[in-house]
């Protein structure tokens, strides 16, 4: 199910929101969580039925050897061990099956001619952000720092809509707390408003930036040989104008969605485009991702405390995984790459800069979007083909053609009118159109983050006014529904 559709935000919203508040308010609160599993499981169910059993079985697993784990808490230390490592395996194993082994296979007859066949495995959604979520609960129960929780306390937070699919990564010592407070289910009307706001925030970001940014990407992903270098750098510029919308609003609306059952859910982005390096990009881009791989892969490895080339061994180990941990392809794994040795140069190099920030940012940013150029691409050779016109220095007046593909409700009207009275003006009005949506899309990234907004201008009546006209206009648009891209990974 989609937060940017109809019959989520008119008839499955209300309905979740309504039975929380009400069984809370008639101190039903076991019921309540449920009541909210039971609607999750419905949210996840709803893409494709098939997969429900997956979560399920998830849960059954970490749950079960958490169970075991508090029984077994007196005994051998060895034993708790084997249970965490069971489920460890466990769970990168079914992560395996679902996301790799098609690649896998793929590889293995690639580079040793072999010739074996499967059929293929679809992914089943949010797998990676459940698994994720789950591994560090057990490993927190194998270390002491977590206890085991009552069924609809745990079954709650795997769950809960509005993390499930495609995350924030959220830890257990910080929502499970908020679930289990004498607080849970009060829900005030600041709270409401606060979450309603941050929802339509988002979903003006989907709808009306990362969706019509979206139509040009697409259409020119599919037309590489045609481009030249200026089209296609405005195309790779655009993809990650669209990534940052679309996922930054989808957190934006999941956090709006948590605070208005009364939940706060971690903040996954904090002005990325302001960064000054790769890493602090990665300080500020899917935060959560970053603080489960710092917790549990690069602090365990020894971080920073063992000297400067073992950190740099360490990062470079963090962003690998973190390449292959958003899918199974090659051009993943390059993409992890070029973060891993761009982390890897800042840290051996702590004084290679710039003296003007601003310099730092704009070769940031430049650095990070060619690497997401493979990120986008379907290939290796998709992504040298690109690569090929980003540096090839030809102008072939590809710009006006490219602009061609944003045709969209909103100039329908003057586009018609344009092609019965001036044709010679049709193209202009689509320079003018990509130009209009440039503009709009760096206000919004140097301007304010979303809860900032609604804290500094969203209760004043021209933030009441510019929030309404935002949702109205996104729902108005909602007949042009589009997947969340990171439901890919």
């Amino acid at each position: 199910m989609l937060y940017n559709s109809v019959f989520f935000i008119t008839i499955f919203l209300p309905i979740a929101l309504g039975g929380w508040v009400l069984f809370n308010k008639l101190s039903y609160r076991t019921l309540a969580k449920v009541f909210v599993v039971g609607m999750s499981l419905w949210f996840y169910a709803y893409y494709n039925i098939s997969y429900l059993w997956i979560i399920l079985a998830s849960i059954a697993l970490n749950y079960g050897l958490s169970f075991l784990m508090e029984h077994l808490k007196n005994e051998r230390h060895g034993l708790r061990k084997a249970l965490w490592l069971t489920g460890l395996l466990g769970n990168v194993g079914m992560l395996f099956y679902f996301k790799y082994l098609n690649f896998f296979i793929d590889n293995c007859n690639f580079f040793f001619h072999s010739d074996i066949h499967i059929e293929k495995i679809a992914l089943p959604l949010g797998i990676s952000f459940f698994t994720f979520q789950q591994i560090s609960f057990l490993t927190d129960r194998y270390t002491g720092d977590a206890r085991h929780y009552a069924p609809a306390d745990y079954a709650f937070y795997v769950t809960f809509f509005p993390q499930l699919v495609a995350g924030p990564i959220v830890r257990h010592d910080t929502f499970i707390p908020q679930v289990v407070s004498e607080r849970s289910g009060r829900i005030s009307a600041d709270d409401l408003y606060r979450g309603l706001s941050l929802f339509a925030l988002g979903l003006a970001k989907k709808v009306l930036l990362a969706d019509y940014m979206g139509v040009l990407v697409n259409a020119e992903y599919n037309n590489i040989p045609w481009l030249d270098t200026p089209s296609a750098w405005c195309v790779i510029c655009f993809y990650m104008m669209e990534l940052y919308f679309d996922f930054s609003g989808y957190s934006d609306m999941s956090r709006g969605i948590g605070r208005m059952f009364g939940i706060d859910i971690p903040r996954n982005f904090n002005s990325p485009f302001k960064s000054g390096s790769v890493k602090d990009f990665w300080r500020r881009w899917h935060i959560t991702l970053g603080g489960f791989l710092t917790k549990y892969i690069y602090i365990p490895l020894g971080g920073n405390r063992k000297g400067r080339a073992r950190q740099c061994i360490n990062l470079f180990i963090v962003f690998m995984v973190s390449g292959i941990w958003h899918g199974a392809n090659w051009t993943f794994v390059v993409w992890g790459l070029m973060h891993a040795l761009a982390a890897v140069f800042e840290t051996a190099f702590p004084k290679a800069r710039f003296k003007k920030a601003w310099i730092n940012r704009v070769i940031t940013f430049l650095y990070v979007t060619l690497s997401f150029s493979v990120f986008r691409a379907d290939s290796l050779s998709n992504a040298a083909e690109l690569w090929r016109k980003l540096f090839g220095f030809s102008f072939r007046g590809c710009f006006p053609g490219m602009c061609n593909t944003l045709a969209f409700p909103e100039n329908f009207a003057i586009r018609k009118f344009l092609e019965m009275t001036a044709p010679g003006l049709v193209n202009p009005l689509y320079v003018t159109t990509f130009l209009i949506i440039t503009f709009t899309g760096i206000l919004a990234i140097c301007g304010m983050q979303g809860e900032e907004w609604i804290e500094k201008k969203g209760h004043t009546r021209l933030g009441g006014f510019i929030i309404a006209t935002l949702f109205v206009w996104s729902f108005i648009s909602l007949s042009q529904v589009s997947v969340f891209l990171y439901f890919n990974f």
